[in-house]
């Protein structure tokens, strides 16, 4: 140890080459901050004896391995200063701990280690230590010193954990996403908080949205959180393997930030669609990286037939699906594109038939998909054609209850009877119902679709 074998006076850098001179195995443990703190010592311009030893042992060529514990990463070996580059090509292991006495004896048995043989201990001392262990326990029961204050952050420590779930249950992600900050700043391994943080993160992405006041710019204040939600993401996704479903979770929610950063904040262009792909490549079916995926294209006029068969592969899925609609709507709603409408009509007449609840003000703006005195007549058309009629009607129902005797809802019953096997039929009812459109003084929009179609089904 540095602080008990430098005599004084002597040089801390040659002690530190001469002991190095003497080991074959250099061990460099580097923990969840390691890389934090190297990064401030830079900063700083401290001298620091950490980086001048392993700079030594790579330079003498040692077998130098680099070994994580507290759940610290290969992420702490990226951007590494000169002198320590070639640290990042030295295999690492993993001390866990949970497992950390089997992994440190498969490192010794891996560097064909030994253990020292142990100099005889007088009875005196083996007394002398039961006698402290003993000490130390009675210590500990009694909540002195270190050990009681140890208890006390335990059990503020569960009471956040416990805090931060409730939060969560209750949709308050931001409340939740603080909780978990502050267990970190009790205990910054805690792989409960770690986890429940980039969790709450993500359920904080999806519903994300930011309040503004008079004088306040809505980029300001977003800006920085998205910037926050980002940095634990991008720590959470360091956490993983790189190719399970949580990293592909996490990769399709840094997607969803980085568009939110370029829609919202105006921070970057173009950042969104590249992460979606790195999460589809590792999970072609991921339900978050699809949906968002597909509501990004149609926001961005991109492929909307690519579009639909995103939310559609999100769909089969079977899971997180007010998310996977809350998406496909959203991306409908005010799409102008060919088709979109008629998807619109479809996706709708789904969610009627199983049952799936729509928010109202959706409910409330999708009536006008049938409602021709406010949209152009190829549209209102193309809505009344994208579903078997009965289906069609039954939706139309569903959007807007009315009375059987309301004009706009005889208008869309005879317009969508046009599309049945019925022409004569539909002939009729526009026949019936073109001098009540008049008398009441109905859209002309309403007026002369009545006529065309009275033409069109008569020949």
């Amino acid at each position: 140890m540095d602080v008990e074998d430098i005599r004084p006076g002597q040089n801390f850098s040659e002690a530190i080459d001469q002991t190095l001179a003497q080991c074959s195995t250099v061990l460099v443990v580097i923990g969840p901050r390691w890389f934090e703190i190297l990064q401030q010592r830079a900063a700083k311009r401290e001298q620091d004896y950490v980086v001048h030893e392993i700079s030594a042992a790579l330079a003498r060529k040692a077998d130098v391995v680099p070994v994580f514990v507290g759940g610290a990463t290969a992420a702490a070996l990226a951007a590494l200063p000169a002198a320590l580059a070639d640290l990042s090509l030295h295999q690492a292991v993993e001390l866990h701990d949970g497992s950390f006495k089997e992994d440190c004896h498969r490192l010794a048995t891996s560097l064909k280690l030994t253990r020292a043989r142990a100099f005889p201990r007088s009875l005196l001392w083996s007394a002398a230590a039961v006698l402290v262990v003993i000490a130390l326990v009675l210590a500990a029961n009694a909540g002195i010193g270190p050990w009681r204050a140890s208890r006390e952050r335990q059990a503020r420590v569960a009471a956040l954990l416990k805090t931060a779930a409730t939060q969560s249950s209750q949709t308050e992600y931001q409340s939740a996403f603080d909780s978990y900050q502050q267990v970190l700043g009790l205990e910054y391994a805690n792989g409960a908080a770690l986890d429940g943080q980039v969790d709450a993160a993500m359920l904080w992405l999806e519903n994300f949205h930011v309040l503004v006041g008079e004088g306040q710019k809505a980029e300001d204040l977003a800006a920085p959180v998205l910037a926050r939600l980002k940095t634990v993401l991008e720590a959470g996704l360091a956490r993983t393997s790189g190719r399970d479903a949580r990293a592909a979770d996490i990769l399709a929610h840094l997607g969803w930030a980085h568009w939110l950063n370029e829609k919202i904040a105006f921070k970057e262009f173009g950042g969104a669609e590249r992460v979606f792909s790195q999460s589809l490549v590792i999970d072609s079916s991921n339900v978050f990286a699809n949906a968002m995926m597909g509501n990004w294209l149609l926001q961005t006029h991109g492929d909307s037939a690519a579009a639909m068969r995103h939310f559609q592969v999100a769909l089969t899925t079977g899971t997180q699906r007010p998310f996977v609609r809350s998406m496909q709507l959203g991306g409908l709603l005010y799409n102008d594109a060919p088709g979109m409408h008629a998807e619109f009509a479809r996706a709708l007449s789904e969610m009627r038939k199983s049952n799936e609840s729509v928010e109202p003000g959706i409910k409330s703006r999708a009536r006008y998909l049938y409602d021709v005195s406010l949209g152009e007549v190829d549209e209102f058309r193309e809505v009344l054609a994208a579903a078997p009629h009965d289906d069609n009607w039954e939706t139309y129902l569903w959007l807007s209850p009315g009375a059987p005797t309301d004009i706009r809802q005889a208008f869309v019953h005879a317009s969508l009877a046009e599309f049945s096997d019925n022409r004569a039929a539909a002939a009729s009812e526009f026949k019936t119902l073109l001098p009540r459109l008049r008398a009441e003084g109905s859209s002309y929009r309403m007026v002369n679709y009545a006529v065309a179609a009275i033409a069109r089904l008569s020949r």
